[in-house]
């Protein structure tokens, strides 16, 4: 399962997983630092369907069950901090409440920074959930913010459900819950390298067994559990189940938008449209040389190939599974790979 990985990366333990130092981000001046790439540490999240799969390109995974890794995040569960040049150690809540706009982009108008980026590897099944939106999230006093997601599968093997099948109503998908028989309401997917599925908000959904997922998500984590497989969690009790409130947020005509459109031909490679929704856009490149402009933030996450990018004032290293985030501030940056060699990124922007 793992050999695409491998392929990519070497053995574990080749690629650190968070170079730092003048190599890592160099800057021509000491200028504006928002016209540089910025790296983050990762934040690594133990739970108990977790399992070991990030050690093929992490070589500082903790012990135990890792479920995931927040590479980009303005949370109290999971804070980023830069990890390199003049804004080493520096939070992105702090980067965000002091340069606003010209880190985010114009579309900012406060309170933390809007996406979130995760790995996310599923050694057991998940919960199946639901998330509210917006307005669902400020009526039921859980938050300001909801949560529309999207996955990009990263290895082969795995299952997953998203939306409810055709006919399944709140009735049927509430005496299914009580006899046990739930999964057999929702949309099943065994999964393969490359599959993509965007996940609006008060879609139900449960990550399977065996998936290994890239997510960009509005910055949000609450959950309503409807249903955990009758198990326990990793303090031996059953983790609480959220009824109510899973039954209020389902929106039973939700199906998986999994389909997306060909890949487009370009000079240096191809690309293709992932993703595009109020809060954020996401292309797939596979090319030797990128070069791009945007007036927001861009979050650059490299999947596979060796490179580098860069802006005006400064570079980072592509290596694969790295995230780096393009300051709106930095403008046009562009990428490419070592030796003319093709890099695979996934592309975010704020519209």
């Amino acid at each position: 399962m793992l050999g695409w990985l491998r392929r990519l990366v070497g053995p574990p333990g080749d690629q650190a997983s968070v170079p730092t130092g003048p190599a890592a981000t160099n800057a021509a001046s000491a200028g504006n630092p928002l016209t540089l790439p910025l790296r983050f540490k990762p934040a690594y999240q133990t739970v108990m369907w977790g399992g070991r799969r990030m050690e093929a390109f992490r070589a500082d995974l903790p012990a135990g069950p890792i479920g995931e890794s927040w590479d980009l995040a303005d949370h109290a569960r999971g804070m980023s901090v830069v990890a390199d040049g003049p804004l080493a150690g520096t939070t992105l809540k702090e980067l965000t409440k002091r340069f606003g706009t010209a880190l985010v982009g114009p579309t900012y108008t406060g309170g933390d920074f809007p996406l979130l980026v995760k790995l996310i590897d599923a050694n057991d099944r998940l919960s199946i959930q639901v998330h509210p939106d917006d307005r669902l999230a400020k009526e039921l006093k859980v938050g300001e913010r909801g949560k529309t997601e999207c996955w990009y599968l990263l290895s082969d093997g795995g299952e997953l459900f998203v939306g409810t099948q055709a006919g399944v109503t709140k009735e049927s998908f509430t005496a299914a819950r009580e006899a046990g028989t739930l999964a057999d309401t929702l949309s099943r997917f065994v999964t393969k390298p490359g599959d993509f599925f965007f996940i609006p908000a008060r879609t139900v959904h449960a990550l399977g067994a065996g998936c290994l997922i890239y997510e960009i998500q509005q910055t949000c984590d609450v959950t309503f559990r409807v249903d955990d497989w009758g198990r326990v969690g990793l303090d031996g009790k059953p983790r609480p189940l959220h009824i109510a409130e899973s039954l209020a947020t389902i929106d039973f005509t939700a199906g998986a938008g999994r389909a997306v459109g060909d890949f487009d031909v370009t000079r240096d490679g191809r690309v293709r449209a992932l993703a595009r929704c109020p809060y954020f856009h996401l292309d797939e490149h596979h090319a030797r040389r990128l070069s791009l402009r945007s007036s927001s933030c861009t979050i650059v996450t490299c999947i596979g190939g060796h490179g580098r990018l860069n802006t005006a004032e400064g570079s980072a290293p592509l290596t694969p599974m790295t995230t780096v985030l393009v300051p709106a501030a930095a403008g046009e940056w562009n990428a490419y790979g070592e030796k003319n060699s093709e890099l695979h990124l996934l592309v975010t922007t704020i519209p």
